[in-house]
Order: C-alpha cells, then structure tokens, then sequence
C-alpha cells in the first residue's frame, strides 16, 4: 500500500511542465526524422527497417527508462554517479578497439544498432562533477578543486579525442558555466573567452597561411605569438612603473601565466591544425572564414543546407512537402542528424524555425530555474550542467547548419537522429526531474 502511494506522490510531486516540453520536443524531432527520412516509398513510422523506425525505438526505449529513473530513489542515483562515471570510461577505452566505422572507433555495433559512448560521458561526466563538488567543506575557489573537476572531465575527453571525435569533445567545454555558478572566477570565465578568440585567431591565421597569404619562410602563428610575447612583456613592464610594489607580485604571476597560456594556446592551435584534424576540417575552416570556395566538395553540405532553409521562405511548404531536405532527393546530406534543421526549416519557414528556437529557449530557462530553486547542491549542479550541455549542443548545431561555425558534427538535442544521444538527453532530464521532485524533502 505504501509503495501505491509512493508511486502516486512522484506524480504528483514531478514538474509537469518540464516534461510537457520534453516531450514536446522529442515529438516535434521524431516528425521531422519522419520526414526527413522519407523516400519514395511511405512506410509507417515504426517500420524497423528505416531510419526513422530505428529512431522511434530508441525513443520508446529512452522514455521507458526515463519513467523508470522516475522511481528510483534520490539517494541512488547521487551514490551511483561515481560507478557511472567508471563505467563509460571503460566503454571509451573498449570502444577504441573496435573496427573503425566512418573513420572513426566511436561505435558499437550491436546488430543494426550502434551505441555511442562519447554521448553517455556526458551524462556521467555531470553526474561525477556534481558529486565531487557537493563534497562538504569544498570550496570552488580552490585551485585543488579546479584542477580535480578538469581531472574528471579531462579523461574522457583525452579518450574521445584518440577516437577521433572532435565535435563530442569541444561539448566538454560547456562545464565551465557550471564551475562559474557555483563561484569559480569571472577573471577565468573571462579568460576562457579569451583563449577562444586566441584559438580562432590563430585557426584563421593558418587558414590564411594554407591560402598563400603568408609564404614567407616564419608561419604567420609564430608571428602572431610573438606579437603576444611583446605584448606581454610591455604590460609587465607597466606594471613595473605604474603598479605600487606591494600590488606587483600577484600581478607579475598573473601577467607571467597569461602571456604563457595565450602563446601556448597559439602554437598549440598551429599544432592541432596540421595533426589532429583532417583535410576535410581543414578545408571546413576555410570555407567558413571566406578563404575557400567548395560548393561540389566539403562545403557542399552548408551550402545545400542554406538552399533548403532559404526555400522555405516564411512559412515554409508544409509538413511531408520538402523537396530538398529528404531523402527522396538527397538535396542536404545528413539531413536527419547533424542538419536536421534543415528540414524542419524548409517545411515550417521562418516562422517555424523562430518558434522552434524559442520552444528550445523555453525549456533551456525552465532546466535552469529547475536548478535553482534546489535546496541540494547536487542537484543544482546537475541541474546546470543538463542546460549547459543542452545549450551548447543547441547553439552549435543552429549555428553549424546556418554557416557562421564549422561543421563539426554536435546533433540538436532531442531532435536530430541518433539513438544514444536520445537516451542521454532522456536520462539526464528524467534524474533531474526526479531529483526535483524531491526537493521539499531535502533539509537545508
């Protein structure tokens, strides 16, 4: 009898609006895979020998997890975040074994099925950095704790880097609105902004150098190090005579660590640029800087995706009626995955493509406000790393698929193709809204 009238309480207690856009976006995605997916031949949409079939499995699987999670009790879930954490680095390390797919060891291949590891590191990674910083007594503001938080989420990117996969690492990235919450330095918020603009300098620089705009015998990045090295040497030299003593120190060391950081960053960016990526994200950088273009070869995919987003004009052509974003013509490559938009833009217009960015807005303010009203920092900081995973893969994707970033393979959260990222977005928002709905139960 008490289990009944536990079972009725989470009801209850559950944040219906948060699931109702959940939902409201999983449906709106799997419609437009539909779509998307259709070829000549209409089938029913859990027809398992098509893309769209696959999909609408996997969110049924997803969905029945997620009500599961909704049962489990709190404690679990924060205990076992560690043993998760564990877990999908072990899958990272196996997955690396296996026979490449695409060019790539990131999957496994289960049937007609593949999994995705890279996409469960996301959620175990905001599992383990929430119960490491809920640890009592711990203080963000520590370099300790700063350096242990980077520990956390720095394996499982060193392993997904080797797969190779660089757009599920630089997602990574997204943690340090998290640490900023819960009180590390606007100074290193600042910075990484910094370091950002730095990288894409320095990417430019070498785009502009592969484009024989520099063909003098010193790299055109080497140059630009240099130029941050002087620049460094002349604020430490203002700071000679222009700082009191007492002050100089602290900002000796800071001068010192950011002139290091900043050339480093530079030549490391040089050095990433020639190594870790291919010709085609070679070739990606340059057609995004303006430098190259490629319209039959690697940027044929943007600008096949801004002629069917341009298409729908601005009320786009209706539901099933695209002719450029499916697969009966196979106008956009990916179109049901990385430029999934695409599709829902042409169908829906300007219109649509407005409401679904406010529908995303929408749920990304409401997951924040979730987190903020928590009495248990646990679930706060989960809390914010569910809408800072969710925004940077929504802001990246938009601005992938309208050509103002380079293609580098983020899916639209809870919209585009892919099994395993539908199940990690449905866990995490499934363990957030149960952890919420105990909230009231929580002593300050």
């Amino acid at each position: 009898m008490r289990g009944i009238e536990r079972d009725i309480s989470i009801w209850k207690k559950v944040d219906k609006w948060f699931l109702v856009l959940f939902i409201t976006l999983l449906t709106a995605g799997m419609l437009t895979v539909y779509s998307s997916s259709m070829g000549d031949e209409i089938t029913p949409i859990y027809d398992l020998s098509r893309d769209y079939g696959k999909q609408f499995l996997w969110i049924l699987i997803s969905v029945f997890i997620g009500i599961l999670i909704l049962y489990l009790d709190g404690n679990f879930l924060r205990n076992s975040s560690f043993i998760v954490y564990g877990v999908v680095v072990v899958m990272l390390i196996l997955v690396l074994l296996t026979p490449p797919i695409n060019g790539a060891r990131a999957w496994f291949k289960l049937g007609n099925f593949t999994l995705q590891p890279a996409e469960f590191a996301k959620l175990a990674c905001s599992l383990a950095v929430a119960k490491y910083l809920n640890t009592t007594g711990l203080k963000i503001e520590s370099f300790k704790t700063a350096w242990n938080v980077g520990l956390i989420l720095f394996l499982p990117m060193a392993l997904i880097i080797i797969e190779p996969d660089p757009g599920s690492t630089l997602v990574f990235l997204s943690f340090i609105f998290v640490m900023y919450r819960e009180g590390l330095s606007g100074n290193i918020l600042l910075g990484g902004l910094f370091a950002a603009i730095f990288a894409v300098i320095a990417v430019y620089i070498k785009s502009f150098e592969d484009a024989t705009l520099f063909t003098g015998s010193v790299p055109g990045n080497y140059i630009f190090a240099g130029a941050l090295l002087l620049l460094g040497i002349v604020i430490m030299m203002g700071i000679r005579f222009f700082v009191l003593p007492r002050y100089r120190k602290n900002k000796y060391k800071v001068a010192v660590f950011t002139t290091i950081l900043a050339v480093g960053l530079v030549i490391g960016s040089n050095w990433s640029y020639d190594n870790l990526f291919k010709d085609r994200h070679r070739t990606r950088f340059k057609i995004l800087f303006g430098l190259l273009e490629d319209r039959k070869g690697d940027g044929y995919n943007i600008y096949q995706a801004l002629a069917a987003i341009g298409s729908g004009e601005f009320v786009g052509k209706g539901y099933l009626q695209g002719t450029l974003s499916n697969d009966k013509y196979k106008h956009v490559p990916e179109q049901s995955t990385d430029f999934i938009f695409c599709s829902w833009a042409e169908e829906r217009g300007y219109l649509g493509s407005v409401a679904l960015i406010a529908l995303y807005v929408t749920f990304l303010i409401k997951t924040i406000t979730i987190a903020e009203r928590q009495r248990s920092r646990f679930t706060r900081i989960f809390g914010y790393c569910v809408a800072s995973i969710m925004f940077f893969h929504f802001m990246i994707n938009i601005a992938m698929v309208i050509g103002i970033a380079p293609v580098i393979g983020i899916p639209l959260p809870l919209f585009s193709k892919g099994g395993s990222a539908v199940l990690t977005f449905t866990v995490m928002i499934f363990i957030l809204a149960r952890l919420d709905a105990e909230r009231k139960d929580v002593l300050r």
